[in-house]
C-alpha cells in the first residue's frame, strides 16, 4: 500500500502540515489585501483563490489525519469566544448608536447600516442553528 504525502515536505508530522496550512491562508488575504491596496482586485482575488485552495487540498495529501478531538475542542473554545466577545460588543455599541443617533453626534451612514444589518445577520443565524441544533440532538 502507497501513502500519499505532499513531496516538498520532508517533516511528515501534523504540525508541519498545520504550520503550511496557515501560511497558505495568511498569504492568501496578505496577497487580498495588497493587491486590492494596489488596485489590482482580479490579482489579489486569484491569489487569494490559490492560497485558500492550498490550505484546502493540503490535508488530503497526507498520509493520516491532521486534525484531532483536541483541535476540535480549540476550534470549539475559539468560536465561542469569538461569539460571546462580538455579541457582547454588540450589546453595548449598538445601543450607543442608537442614542446618539438622536443627536447631532452621529447619524446613520451606510458602513455603519450594513455593520448593525450585519451583527442582526450574524445572531439571527445562531438563533435559528441553535434552535435546529438543539431540536435534532434530543
Amino acid at each position: 500500500m502507497t501513502e500519499t504525502t505532499l513531496p516538498l515536505i520532508r517533516n511528515d508530522s501534523p504540525a508541519t502540515y498545520k504550520r503550511l496550512m496557515g501560511i497558505c491562508g495568511v498569504a492568501g488575504g496578505l496577497a487580498l489585501g495588497i493587491g486590492t491596496a494596489l488596485n489590482r482586485p482580479v490579482i489579489a482575488v486569484v491569489l487569494y483563490a490559490v492560497g485558500l485552495t492550498a490550505a484546502v487540498v493540503i490535508p488530503y495529501g497526507t498520509a493520516g489525519p491532521l486534525f484531532d478531538e483536541r483541535d476540535d475542542a480549540i476550534h470549539r473554545r475559539a468560536s465561542g469566544t469569538t461569539l460571546a466577545l462580538f455579541g457582547w460588543l454588540s450589546a453595548l455599541v449598538y445601543p450607543s448608536l442608537v442614542v446618539l443617533s438622536g443627536t447631532k453626534l452621529f447619524s446613520w451612514g451606510p458602513a455603519s447600516a450594513a455593520v448593525a444589518w450585519t451583527t442582526v445577520v450574524v445572531y439571527g443565524t445562531y438563533a435559528v442553528a441553535l434552535g435546529y441544533f438543539r431540536h435534532t440532538a434530543g
